[in-house]
């Protein structure tokens, strides 16, 4: 009993009310005579299909782990689709994993200025000191192509050359380097600003440590230079990519025929096939070059040996015939853009797929069809033009640049611990926490949510800057500033807890800043769509001890694990569409954001795009251009994180504390303009 009577004496009591005073205040105002669209008090709308929300949104109380492909413009990616990635790069899409903590909630609160006083401490007080640290660099991650071969699985006209590719080449250099920093060390009652109303109860003789760091504008800045000397890949104009347009198959270009099917003037020789059956006879089952364009098979014309040695000689008569049809002008690649065909320009077009065979004429009597192409390899056309290199080896140079903060000074804040904390409002101000992460580098961001009717997301309110009109070539910053506070935004609308399709929320409002006025317009739209995304639950199956994909059954996958997505379709999902129209007052400049969300029952997020617009000219229709966009890949659940959460056990953290805690992967808290899910990140001038 003594002890407990000591320990109750050496507690102090804050109170903590709040009058809130600040001259950076946003002040929100309702625009008047402006009819906006609201269905949340209406019973009926749309078609009347609903969706309790815990059934296709998140709970954040489960252990979650969502695995997206994720397509961008800053990476040229974002025009294709999943399985048009798949065929051109042999690999899946950059990945994106989004998980959640239900271990831990945050808690955001208001701000006190009297509790977070801070008083110097000299004596653990250091001028220079010197630390070392260390970076380390990344290469580009590639796979190298080993070869390409001839795919006769699918239907004729759907074959095509598949890549075989190298495990992964990745190589890293580390550099250490010294920083030097002011160590200054301070004490205050409590250790953030962001303290709740309320009555807080504080332990004045129990301290704890917090370390906070400062960094100056300009980071450091570390540069590595990683030379891989035998990259391979195709050319962008590999000859598998080329369809024939040299229609009469005579090696140069020929105007329209007319009304009359010509010859050449050459005898021409059987159309080379893949004898898959090894009969000595072509089959329809067996593909073929088209050297002529008319889709048929050919047989060699026929001439007359006069030297009965079996082969066509020059100056043996033959019957020289034409394709079948009358051919147009022959297209042809146009190289000085002159209109006029010369002989360096090739009779070609260019075709998505790797699915020309290519045909070796190094043999005139007997040429060879190359169903497998190795590095190294070449061949020889028809009419004695020589390609070397069909897989091209190259010395590859790649130079990387990180940064690292360039820390100035190292703040020790001591604090009493906090024994208790009793809120006089009515939300309690914890949020469930998750984390994006990039997995083809070290980007994340944090989203911390709530549920009570609606799903509410924190945020910290940004704006574009006075000359925003354009896109940034740097860091987002660059474009947008933020305001230091930490406001509550409808992230989806839910009356009921439940989403209806039809549903509309339109707001207007206007904020007045520190920077300029600013006109907020936003709509929020629901309704129901079919999607398709690679999120099939089961990848592929084994046969015979192999592992075979449904992407693509010629993926080298030691597990089913092993195997990318494949499509499946959902034909209920929810669409919700919210939409952002900012616009400065006075300058007339206008920013738009449209964030594209598809919600599935039982799995959450399967797609998210985003997409940006800024003014346009007048009179013309507004522009979006899509800048990110993320595809379920699989999605994991359990109930773990809901047992410690109705257990009590649910650790409160703060935002500073982040970097603390290994499970969040010791990353702090760092501020990015996000619609829903997505960053900002706008594209660079184009």
């Amino acid at each position: 009993m003594l002890d407990k009577i000591k320990l109750i004496t050496s507690l102090a009591v804050l109170s903590i009310f709040f009058i809130v005073t600040s001259c950076e205040e946003v002040l929100e105002e309702t625009t008047e005579d402006i009819s906006l669209e609201n269905t949340l008090g209406e019973s009926q709308i749309g078609n009347g299909t609903t969706g309790d929300v815990s059934d296709y949104f998140y709970n954040f109380g489960e252990d979650l782990s969502a695995e997206f492909y994720r397509f961008t413009r800053s990476n040229n990616r974002i025009s294709f689709t999943y399985n048009e990635y798949i065929s051109l790069y042999g690999n899946v899409p950059p990945v994106l994993t989004l998980q959640t903590f239900p271990d831990y909630l945050v808690e955001i609160t208001s701000n006190n200025s009297e509790a977070t006083q801070r008083q110097l401490i000299d004596s653990l007080t250091i001028e220079g000191q010197v630390l070392e640290d260390s970076v380390t660099i990344l290469s580009e991650r590639f796979r190298n192509l080993v070869r390409m071969e001839w795919d006769t699985e699918p239907q004729v006209d759907l074959q095509r050359y598949r890549p075989v590719n190298s495990d992964e080449v990745q190589e890293s250099q580390t550099v250490v380097y010294q920083d030097t920093m002011d160590i200054i060390t301070y004490a205050a009652t409590v250790d953030t600003p962001l303290i709740s109303g309320g009555i807080m109860f504080v332990d004045s003789e129990e301290w704890t440590d917090t370390t906070y760091y400062y960094s100056a504008e300009l980071p450091l800045s570390f540069s590595h230079t990683f030379t891989f000397d035998d990259r391979t890949q195709l050319g962008d104009d590999s000859l598998m990519f080329r369809i024939n347009t040299d229609c009469n198959d005579n090696g140069i270009w020929d105007p329209a025929e007319g009304s009359e099917d010509l010859g050449n003037g050459i005898w021409d020789p059987a159309e080379v096939y893949l004898d898959l059956d090894s009969d000595d006879e072509y089959d329809l089952s067996e593909p073929y070059e088209d050297r002529n364009c008319n889709q048929t098979w050919d047989d060699a014309e026929v001439f007359t040996d006069s030297n009965g040695n079996g082969i066509y000689d020059d100056g043996e008569p033959f019957t020289d015939v034409g394709n079948g049809q009358m051919d147009e002008e022959e297209s042809f690649r146009d190289d000085n853009g002159d209109s006029i065909w010369n002989v360096s320009e090739g009779l070609f077009a260019i075709n998505n797929s790797p699915s020309t065979m290519l045909i070796s004429w190094a043999d005139p009597v007997n040429p060879a069809i190359l169903e497998t192409v190795e590095v190294g390899d070449s061949l020889v056309t028809r009419w004695g033009i020589t390609y070397h290199d069909l897989i091209e080896q190259f010395i590859f140079v790649d130079d990387k640049t990180v940064e690292a903060a360039d820390i100035d000074s190292q703040v020790v804040l001591y604090t009493n611990e906090i024994i208790a904390h009793l809120s006089t409002g009515t939300a309690d101000g914890e949020y469930f926490i998750s984390k994006s992460v990039w997995d083809d580098g070290d980007e994340y961001d944090y989203h911390m949510f709530r549920t009570d009717d609606n799903v509410y997301k924190i945020a910290q309110p940004s704006y574009f800057e006075p000359y925003g009109f354009y896109w940034s070539d740097s860091d987002l910053e660059s474009g947008f500033w933020h305001r230091n506070v930490f406001d509550e935004e409808i992230l989806y609308y839910t009356p009921s807890g439940e989403l209806r399709d039809g549903e509309i929320v339109e707001e207007e409002y206007y904020d007045t800043t520190e920077v300029a006025i600013y006109k907020i317009e936003k709509r929020f739209e629901v309704g129901l769509d079919t999607i398709t995304v690679p999120a099939k639950k089961i990848r592929g199956y084994e046969e015979d001890g192999t592992v075979i994909c449904y992407q693509d059954a010629n993926w080298s996958a030691a597990t089913i694990d092993d195997c990318p997505g494949a499509d499946t379709t959902i034909t209920s999902s929810f669409k919700v569409t919210r939409t952002l129209t900012m616009t400065m007052i006075g300058s007339g400049v206008e920013y738009g954001e449209r964030n594209e969300t598809w919600l599935a029952e039982n799995l959450g997020i399967v797609r998210d795009e985003l997409l940006v617009r800024w003014s346009e000219l007048a009179g013309t229709t507004e522009e979006w251009t899509a800048i990110s966009r993320w595809e379920l890949g699989k999605a994991t659940t359990s109930g773990i994180g809901s047992t410690f959460r109705m257990a009590g056990q649910s650790e409160t953290v703060k935002l500073d504390q982040f970097d603390l805690l290994p499970s969040f992967g010791n990353d702090p808290y760092i501020f990015h303009r996000n619609s829903g899910f997505q960053r900002v990140e706008l594209p660079r001038n184009e």
